[in-house]
């Protein structure tokens, strides 16, 4: 059984939220140790005088990345199932810079500011309180901002895809990024720290050399990984199955880890609507469908239907599915509020109830109410007449 561990059912969701919150912990305590709990040490990042923050979620990034991909190369960790959130270029750049601003303005990010109001520090309820006002004022202002909001859509990407190169390279290269990153960071404590009247900050050279040889001993593993042999094969013959819109949309909501969905429309006509998820491929990238993970079902599909997906994607070592109408099928049946049948019997009422939650789940509308069963009134017993007269 490889990881991650709650996807694979080895816990359940209690146990889940009780492990997230001990990690939590002793993530805030961490960075509460490293100073990140105090506005004057985040702020002097920008002023170039002390570069702890560069230096210690630098050194979190390569241990994390690192890390997943030895554990990936000897078959421990499935990084298909961690969760990548999908990419809008140009509304996460420009977040990126409100974030920024926000951060030298405060002198927080958010989970510092977190980490500073646990240390008591009266700085960060305000930083904090000022994302929560920024929070509702997005979500006040988001009609006019929709648009901007899911421009530049790239889908679930990730570097390595994204370069076409093995993660274990991604990985050595971030390696050498970050040493250089740590001996540039201290030329420019040296440089500007007196500027400022501050101290230069220590850096022990004994840490220095302990923690730059454990990056290359990680390193090499991770490069060592892609000798290893490949552990899945491929089906001599394979057919790609049929689905429909309304079923995929079902499985997208109760297992979104456990599927691929690959848009194989232009990029022109994937930027005005696209499946949840959907990684939009080119012709000349099909072939990289075929080397995603097979520990999740693959779904294709185009602008309408698909007789049969490119020869390629039945190179993919999993199960292989078409979407029954491609894009097309996916906006009438699941983006499109379904209308209330006249005169329903229970099967359509309870067909219609699934598609308005499908409905209200991908798009954020209101569910539409649905209708009433119309059943015929029951007949009263006749009312016969009391027998008049007497008798014994």
């Amino acid at each position: 059984m490889t990881f991650p561990l709650y996807p694979h059912g080895l816990f359940g969701t209690y146990t889940g939220l009780l492990v997230g919150t001990l990690v939590g912990v002793a993530f805030g305590f961490v960075l509460e140790r490293a100073g990140f709990g105090r506005a004057r040490n985040l702020a002097a990042q920008f002023y170039l005088t002390d570069l702890r923050v560069l230096k210690v979620m630098f050194s979190a990034i390569v241990t994390a990345l690192v890390g997943m991909t030895v554990l990936a190369g000897v078959g421990v960790l499935d990084i298909s199932l961690i969760t990548v959130p999908e990419t809008f270029l140009w509304p996460q750049l420009v977040g990126g810079l409100l974030l920024g601003a926000g951060f030298i303005v405060s002198g927080y990010c958010p989970g510092t500011g977190v980490v500073a109001i646990a240390s008591g520090n009266i700085d960060g309820v305000f930083a904090i309180g000022g994302v929560m006002l920024g929070s509702l004022a997005f979500g006040v202002g988001y009609g006019p901002l929709e648009n901007f909001y899911k421009s530049g859509a790239m889908g679930a990407v990730r570097i390595d895809a994204l370069l076409g190169v093995p993660a274990a390279v991604v990985a050595a290269a971030v390696v050498a990024m970050a040493v250089g990153a740590f001996l540039g960071g201290e030329k420019l404590e040296a440089i500007f720290a007196p500027r400022q009247g501050e101290l230069v900050p220590a850096s022990p050279a004994g840490v220095k050399m302990r923690v730059f040889s454990g990056f290359a001993v990680v390193a090499a593993l991770a490069l060592l990984a892609l000798a290893l042999p490949a552990r899945h094969t491929v089906a001599a013959s394979k057919a790609a199955r049929p689905i429909a819109a309304a079923d995929l949309g079902r499985e997208l909501v109760a297992s979104p880890d456990a599927w691929w969905v690959v848009d194989l429309r232009p990029e022109s006509e994937a930027g005005k609507g696209r499946l949840p998820g959907a990684m939009v491929v080119s012709e000349k990238e099909i072939a990289s469908a075929a080397g995603l993970a097979p520990t999740r079902s693959l779904v294709v599909y185009s602008q309408g239907d698909l007789e049969a997906p490119p020869a390629a994607v039945l190179k993919f070592a999993g199960e292989v599915f078409l979407l029954k109408g491609g894009y097309d099928a996916w906006k009438a049946d699941v983006l499109t509020a379904p209308k209330p049948p006249e005169n329903p019997t229970a099967a359509q009422i309870s067909d219609f109830r699934t598609r308005a939650a499908l409905n209200a789940y991908f798009t954020g509308a209101a569910t539409v109410a649905a209708p009433t069963l119309t059943a015929p009134r029951p007949m009263a017993a006749p009312v016969t007449a009391q027998k008049k007269g007497g008798g014994c």
